[in-house]
């Protein structure tokens, strides 16, 4: 499970290894309770802290007893398998010991209201119909009233699509009510949500809206779903919700599918759509399968892709924001660089 990595080994006084997800992260899964949901990298990511979860009471003693195994193993230069590669592992002064979460990412979500084609619950939609709900504001209640639940905690949620949850919206307004901020939602923007809005209206949540197009006709291939309207007049009306300031809460995600959408007249059309909807925020990442099976091997195309959407957004004075998987890709090309670099020396 834990394997020692030279590279690993801190050379710094009372620093190891580590992130914030290891030390004091926490995911809703359908099925189990992880450490993180990063899992852009080779290894994997989703650390487990507890399998075969479907809404049983928490051990917390045992849940920071594990987190404090993986501190003790990582201060040895052991890694666990799964965090291996990953960007986010960095070299600190991590060690508080306490017993606290402040990263929180719901996803235990069953169900999807699109059927995007690079899903992997596209392939086996099945799987997921079949899934056991479970409810997880009772256990962010608990986390909240036994003061586990930071007060500046991030909280995210993820999907699948996130406002088909029965108990979403009474999660977001509980969330809201007790004064937190900062609340993430990935949502495909579908559903208009109450709670979304009074969120982004109070500049206490940011709503990231996936598109991953710039015209229906895409938009249709992509989601396959006849829903692009919708979704344009719902981002536009989250955008409206608040001032100019918060309108940087309220952004457009494109993933690069190659072959499908990897133009940049597609791209140049959802920069100029997001920009007409009122939006300061847009966010690029590029398609999972397809970056796992190219990973070493990223043509020059894609970082053209990405530099013309970056000068774009800022031609436009709007906001650009790389996710999971090209920020390896990036991470990955800057630390090849500097290999090879050492390497001529």
């Amino acid at each position: 499970m834990f394997i020692y990595k030279e590279e690993y080994v801190s050379k710094k006084e009372g620093c190891y290894y580590s992130c914030p997800w290891i030390e004091h992260g926490l995911v809703f899964f359908q099925y189990k309770i992880a450490n993180c949901c990063i899992c852009g990298h080779l290894s994997g990511g989703h650390t487990l802290l507890r399998n075969n979860y479907v809404g049983q009471n928490i051990d917390w003693d045992r849940i920071f007893k594990i987190k404090e195994m993986y501190r003790k193993f990582h201060k040895k230069g052991k890694i666990h398998k799964n965090c291996i590669g990953c960007p986010f592992l960095k070299e600190d002064n991590w060690n508080d010991g306490g017993r606290y979460i402040n990263n929180l990412y719901i996803s235990h979500w069953s169900n999807c209201n699109s059927k995007c084609i690079y899903c992997f619950s596209s392939v086996h939609p099945e799987d997921f119909d079949n899934k056991k709900k479970y409810a997880a504001l009772p256990i962010i209640k608990d986390m909240v009233e036994k003061g586990y639940l930071t007060a500046d905690a991030d909280i995210s949620f993820g999907g699948g699509e996130p406002t088909l949850l029965d108990e979403f919206e009474d999660i977001m307004n509980y969330l809201l009510d007790n004064y937190y901020w900062g609340i993430r939602v990935h949502t495909s923007g579908i559903i208009y949500s109450p709670a979304i809005a009074r969120a982004v209206n109070e500049i206490r949540g940011y709503v990231v809206v996936s598109v991953d197009a710039g015209s229906k006709e895409t938009y249709l291939k992509v989601k396959q779903v006849p829903c692009y309207d919708i979704v344009r007049e719902n981002i536009r009306k989250y955008a409206l919700q608040t001032n100019f300031t918060g309108r940087y809460l309220v952004s457009a995600k494109f993933i690069i599918i190659p072959g499908i959408n990897d133009t940049k007249e597609e791209i140049e059309k959802w920069i100029l759509a997001n920009k007409e909807a009122g939006l300061y925020t847009t966010v690029l990442d590029i398609e999972e399968n397809w970056y796992h099976e190219h990973k070493d091997n990223i043509p020059k195309h894609i970082f053209d892709l990405v530099k013309y959407a970056k000068k774009r957004s800022n031609d436009l004075h709007t906001n650009f924001e790389l996710y999971e998987r090209l920020q390896n890709v990036f991470y990955n090309r800057k630390k090849n660089w500097i290999e090879k670099l050492f390497k001529r020396r």
